[in-house]
């Protein structure tokens, strides 16, 4: 582990990895109007070899549930050390916008985007990222990490030659790298509220350590310039967590403050996923579900509700069981 990337977790992070490694960053774009919602998904996988080994773009239209996976060589991947800047092919990526030119049998995609008034996840020496200090624990088998908790959108995108006016939309991005997603998860983003400064993220998974496994959590409310997390780092206990019906229940306390959730899957798409390093896998994921949430004191003195759309969420089979 570069100790020193650990700071950096935006920044592509392997640089000396030669097999059984991916890395993606996952960037979600909403026009004003939210009719118009993608997520794009930059990424490499490197495998045994490096015939097996390559760069990829991820597209899922949260309208449709279609998805598109753009297969580069492995030589089309480049990206910056020290921040998030990654090119694939002719394809630009990096934290203040994007350029994309992506084409296939099916899809046509255009993009000259730009991200302004952008809002980076909180960090601190000994919290470098949303996973606290689990971020200097080598070789664990997945890491995340947050980009953009918010930012707005000018610029244009073009799907299938129809062009769409992105200008006072907004967005966020995040990441992941390691070897594998977990053997099972749920995740929850969402940053659009009837408000313009609030943003949800939860995710629970069970995460292999030391011969073992644990259910691992994160979560944060960002409300204006306040964050309130909710981690198994922090010491905040999950009361509740049940799925059914496609519908997420979420109860989070800590020594204050009870975070509460109710989500709502929307049209889902497949998208590839990693299996040591290779996108071999699948999840299922909606980029236009519903979310209701409510952060109180214990004593019951609520100090935010709101609903969110066009939220994005995964759930996986079995995360619930022993």
């Amino acid at each position: 582990m570069n100790l020193t990337k650990v700071w950096h977790q935006e920044a592509f992070q392997g640089t000396h990895r030669k097999k059984g490694y991916f890395e993606g960053w996952y960037l979600k774009l909403i026009d004003q109007t939210r009719t118009a919602v993608f997520a794009l998904i930059p990424g490499v996988s490197i495998g045994k070899t490096r015939e097996e080994s390559h760069a990829f773009v991820q597209l899922i239209n949260a309208v449709t549930g279609k998805t598109e996976y753009f297969r580069f060589t492995f030589d089309a991947f480049s990206a910056n050390h020290k921040k998030f800047d990654v090119r694939i092919g002719g394809n630009h990526f990096w934290e203040g916008g994007i350029d994309v030119d992506l084409q296939n049998e099916t899809t046509s995609l255009k993009a000259n985007l730009r991200f302004e008034n952008i809002e980076k996840y909180p960090t601190s020496l000994l919290h470098p990222g949303i996973m606290g200090p689990f971020s200097f624990v080598p070789g664990m088998e997945c890491y995340h990490g947050i980009v953009n908790v918010h930012h707005e959108i000018e610029g244009e995108l073009a799907i299938d030659g129809e062009t769409l006016d992105y200008s006072g939309g907004h967005g966020y991005i995040e990441k992941d790298w390691g070897r594998s997603f977990p053997e099972s998860w749920i995740w929850l983003q969402c940053n659009y509220f009837a408000e313009p400064d609030v943003s949800l993220m939860f995710s629970l998974a069970k995460i292999p350590l030391l011969g073992t496994r644990f259910l691992g959590m994160i979560s944060f409310l960002r409300l204006g310039d306040q964050e309130y997390r909710f981690a198994t780092y922090t010491r905040a206990r999950l009361r509740h967590c049940s799925y059914a019906h496609d519908t997420l229940n979420v109860v989070i306390e800590d020594r204050r403050h009870r975070l509460t959730i109710r989500a709502v899957h929307g049209p889902a798409g497949l998208l590839a996923a990693p299996k040591n390093g290779m996108m071999t896998s699948t999840v299922l994921e909606s980029i236009s579900a519903t979310v209701e949430v409510s952060l109180a004191y214990l004593n019951g003195q609520h100090i935010y509700v709101g609903q969110g759309t066009n939220a994005g969420m995964e759930f996986v089979e079995g995360i619930l069981k022993n």
